[in-house]
């Protein structure tokens, strides 16, 4: 399996993509030459790494006293030591005119969730649907449907697409501002305002932490489907039915690697592993090493080769995405998500509904009813029946009293910022001297500051200190370049 290959920041460790979702890290990269690459679509890139010294300097460094007593060495770390671009070659797409719109309904994302709150709304208000992928990752899964026949189901999706297509714009959310919430399309920055609001941007994987974990082919879920014609051999860590979803697409030994013993299933896939016999591998610690015959993986008892390591723990919310346009969020101690507040209709507040994968849903079916139940509520009893059928996220509605223990640790080593080359040894040395909360670890680190943001780091410190809440997310949510 070939994947790009790039210099991280700080620690010049060799790095690629973990996922293509925009603004998460080395999805795309400045050259030596100042050209912007996507390496989601550049896969046999390879950075060069001549003019960087090699000399790979701790963190703390960047927030000692010695830096403030010689400010001339932050040139020279800057300058010699850090891999940054020295030039930059601005792409003239890039240039935006701003335009502003009004609709009645305003529809954020994509995926089924959206389509099925389009299907609703469509003919009955004025709406617009943007998102930067119209069909979400059923695209690429190409998985059976437990409800329903999966063809038979992407025709219904594709009429609802040609039959609004003058509804759906291409474009990425930036956040909210004052004149309204923005959109980065087309040549342009959109400002949108409307009655109302229908999130549906969905969730993300987190990465785990081990020794190894910034190894070039541990991978998302979601990459996993992209490059699947590209991968041989997987192995698979997660604690949810999406772990299991990886494992219905190959035909070799399937067995899922957990940390704590405890699996976030659904009633239809803890049935499935016991017919179709999913080993369930509980290992306290995971190594990784990049070898000449793919990925070298220990656990406490075992090593096995692959082509992938392949981690879908559980699907967290976008979160970032919902606080940003100013709705309230909770931690559920027992799945150790971070979920936008809402009634099972999926209302956040007068005006705003999430639905689908922002509600952690992963299911696809479940996740297109969750669109139509939040308009008409004649889909509500249907999508309950389906949630609590398929859908593991049903547990958030009956467990947020039961205590867990993080489902991201695998040991006590490895990267928890990529972005920054920010270690798990120095997120618990801060714990360790009382900086308990997301936002002071981000402070004394410099963890959240890189590339995304704080979209995948702030997730599994929250979820180590067990944190209420995690930073400031503010607008822009991803590069805008004018």
């Amino acid at each position: 399996m070939n994947l790009p290959l790039v210099l991280s920041k700080r620690h010049r460790r060799i790095r690629s993509i973990k996922d293509c979702e925009p603004g998460l890290p080395y999805t795309e990269i400045i050259s030596n030459e100042g050209q912007r690459i996507n390496l989601c679509k550049s896969l046999e890139y390879t950075q060069d790494s001549s003019r960087i010294t090699s000399l790979p300097i701790n963190n703390d460094v960047i927030h000692s006293k010695l830096l403030r007593m010689f400010p001339e060495l932050v040139k020279i770390y800057s300058k010699h030591i850090i891999n940054l671009p020295t030039k930059f070659i601005l792409n003239e797409n890039e240039v935006s005119k701003v335009e502003e719109i009004r609709v009645d309904s305003l529809i954020i994302g994509g995926g089924t969730s959206a389509l099925g709150a389009l299907s609703e709304l469509s003919g009955k208000e004025r709406v617009l649907m943007i998102t930067a992928e119209v069909l979400g990752n059923l695209r690429n899964e190409n998985m059976p449907l437990p409800q329903t026949n999966r063809e038979d189901f992407i025709k219904i999706l594709n009429s609802i697409i040609k039959d609004n297509k003058d509804k759906i714009i291409e474009g990425i959310l930036l956040g909210k501002f004052d004149e309204g919430i923005a959109f980065r399309t087309n040549g342009r920055i959109l400002i949108v305002n409307s009655n109302r609001v229908f999130l549906a941007t969905g969730g993300r994987y987190i990465p785990p932490i081990f020794s190894g974990n910034d190894t070039p082919g541990v991978i998302s879920k979601n990459l996993y489907f992209r490059l699947r014609e590209k991968i041989n051999r997987i192995e698979v860590v997660g604690n949810s039915d999406d772990a299991v979803r990886v494992l219905l697409s190959v035909n070799d030994s399937k067995k899922i690697l957990i940390n704590n013993g405890i699996l976030f299933l659904s009633k239809y896939y803890r049935e499935l592993i016991e017919s179709i016999g999913i080993e369930i591998l509980k290992t306290k610690t995971l190594r990784v090493h990049r070898t000449s015959d793919g990925l070298q993986i220990f656990t406490d008892e075992k090593q096995f080769y692959s082509d992938a390591l392949v981690y879908a723990v559980i699907k967290q919310p976008k979160v970032d995405h919902a606080y940003n346009i100013g709705l309230s969020y909770s931690f559920d101690k027992y799945l150790h998500i971070y979920m936008p507040n809402h009634s099972i209709e999926g209302k956040a507040n007068e005006n705003v509904y999430i639905i689908g994968g922002m509600r952690g849903i992963s299911d696809e079916y479940t996740s297109f009813l969750s669109g139509k139940a939040s308009v008409n509520s004649k889909y509500l009893d249907e999508f309950i029946d389906n949630m609590k059928t398929y859908n593991y996220i049903f547990n958030y509605y009956d467990n947020s009293f039961i205590v867990n223990s993080s489902p991201y640790l695998y040991g006590d080593s490895g990267y928890v910022c990529e972005c920054e080359d920010v270690t798990y040894d120095q997120v618990n040395r801060k714990i360790k001297d009382g900086f308990n909360s997301v936002e002071e670890i981000k402070r004394v680190t410099g963890l959240g500051t890189g590339e995304c943001q704080g979209k995948i780091c702030t997730y599994i410190v929250g979820s180590i200190t067990k944190s209420e809440n995690l930073i400031t997310f503010r607008s822009p949510l991803y590069r805008l370049v004018i």
